[in-house]
């Protein structure tokens, strides 16, 4: 496990936010995990849970809100958010999902053949980039482009 320095770039419906923030950055074999803490005056303090491996990308919130999201590209995928103010299904519909780490990238539009093995083992440092549409009761809801990067130091 590796303490990073994570850059959390979030494009609303061409709203843009930039993060600066802490955490931790650790593989297991090809799947690649980032975790870290985000404190909100208004929601309290939520841990979200970052997996990639094989194309996929699930997203895990943990806190005074809860949410499940899976982002694979050109697929929609149905996932869950829960408040104390509300609860409903969201649909993600993923048109670009990629990831980079050290000088080896990952596209996600075409599933790779061969054997896993002769894949490259991830690296710091890591970029994860995902578009996708956001649907709640089949209605469009939001468009967002996210980008998370991850570096060693804790600056």
């Amino acid at each position: 496990m590796a303490i990073v320095r994570l850059t959390l770039t979030s494009e609303i419906d061409g709203d843009r936010q930039e993060h600066q923030l802490r955490g931790e950055w650790f593989r297991k074999g090809r799947t690649v995990y980032v975790r870290y803490t985000e404190n909100d005056d208004n929601a309290g303090e939520v841990r979200t849970v970052v997996r990639w491996r094989d194309g996929e990308l699930h997203v895990s919130r943990r806190g005074i809100v809860e949410s499940e999201q899976t982002f694979v590209a050109g697929v929609r995928r149905t996932g869950k958010y829960v408040s104390p103010f509300a609860r409903f299904q969201m649909v993600t519909d993923t048109s670009l999902l990629w990831m980079q780490c050290g000088d080896w990238m990952q596209k996600d539009q075409v599933q790779q053949e061969g054997d896993p093995d002769d894949n490259p083992v991830p690296v710091l440092p890591m970029l994860l980039e995902w578009h996708y549409k956001m649907y709640v009761d089949e209605e469009l809801t939001g468009q967002f482009k996210i980008k998370l990067k991850a570096e060693t130091g804790t600056n």
